[in-house]
């Protein structure tokens, strides 16, 4: 469905807003389960014989998109090309997850919820937050000289490897950030395809995980006899603590380092399918259906249409983190 969008330019520092959606020729709107942050990017018409009323796309500028009168993005103007033969220029702009990547803190926690490091990294940098799924799992860990992006994701990784659940970062379009429960159960539905590519992969095979005391004892193994009967071994180790049981953590590694099986379908418009949501295809033209994660996103505005271009995923699979050592 086409819905009605704006665009604003807020000065640095947040001082004036400017619309500037007349200026706007295309949009491109993308996230991706790899990456926290999403990004933005807009074609310009500039008519340079105007200089007064140019924008001024300044260093320090915020950018705002709205749809139906409700913000889908907020993120920092990070790149303005223009040409002095052209009456065109390209901006690009990614959302308050870059200041999650590129800060860094030195933290140590012990025995801190993942819930609470988020908000405290994300206080101490003045980074707003949003929702913050509660984990029920201590994370114990020292971060020396680490992106808060890596020491909230590897807090909540930690978690997840306690709790046997799967956490998602992500911000909202008003820029907050939300840390929530990959869902399991889909909430959106596909019906429509305009084209379905269909790849299996199992370059990242890894069917067996040992799991080791801190000597390297074995303590035991876990595999998927299937896909080694199949492929041959391919074995990770993971050391368990004194007192851990690891077996959540091995049987979630081999299902997300299994047979990769995705889908990359063009559809029409919805601002709704972003990474990280849970779909229900139903394709009646590739014959495709079941349910399916979204790996990642492109949502382009050209010439009055908006078309959406998705990967998925069969697995439900979560972008892990290791950084730090234990406290």
């Amino acid at each position: 469905m086409d819905r009605d969008y704006s665009v604003l330019l807020t000065a640095p520092g947040g001082g004036s807003v400017r619309d500037i959606t007349q200026l706007i020729r295309d949009i491109t709107w993308q996230g991706n389960i790899s990456k926290v942050p999403r990004e933005w990017g807009a074609t310009l018409a500039l008519d340079k014989r105007d200089p007064a009323n140019l924008p001024d796309l300044d260093e320090g500028c915020q950018i705002t998109m709205q749809v139906d009168g409700k913000p889908i993005y907020t993120g920092v103007l990070h790149s303005v090309t223009t040409d002095s033969q052209s009456v065109l220029g390209d901006i690009t702009s990614m959302d308050r997850g870059w200041y999650l990547a590129q800060n860094e803190g030195w933290y140590r926690f012990d025995g801190t919820p993942a819930e609470e490091i988020a908000a405290t990294v994300c206080g101490d940098f003045g980074i707003p937050v949003g929702k913050l799924a509660a984990t029920g799992a201590k994370v114990k860990r020292k971060f020396p000289g680490v992106t808060l992006l890596q020491i909230i994701g590897t807090a909540y990784t930690m978690a997840g490897a306690d709790n046997g659940k799967r956490y998602l970062m992500r911000f909202s379009g008003d820029g907050a950030l939300d840390v929530i429960e990959k869902p399991e159960v889909a909430s959106l539905e596909i019906r429509v395809t305009q084209a379905v590519t269909i790849t299996w992969d199992i370059s990242k095979l890894q069917n067996a995980v040992k799991i080791v005391t801190d000597t390297g004892a074995e303590v035991t193994v876990v595999s998927d006899a299937e896909s080694v009967k199949r492929n041959g071994t391919l074995q990770h180790i993971i050391q368990q603590s004194s007192g851990q049981d690891s077996q959540a953590e091995a049987e979630a590694w081999i299902k997300d380092h299994g047979l990769q099986q995705t889908l990359t379908v063009e559809v029409p418009g919805d601002i709704r399918l972003i990474t990280g949501e849970a779909v229900l295809l139903r394709d009646t033209g590739s014959g495709v259906s079941g349910l399916f994660w979204i790996d990642s996103d492109t949502h382009t505005w050209k010439n009055g249409l908006h078309k959406t271009k998705l990967k998925l995923n069969f697995q439900n699979i979560v972008n892990e983190m290791s950084a730090g050592s234990e406290g």
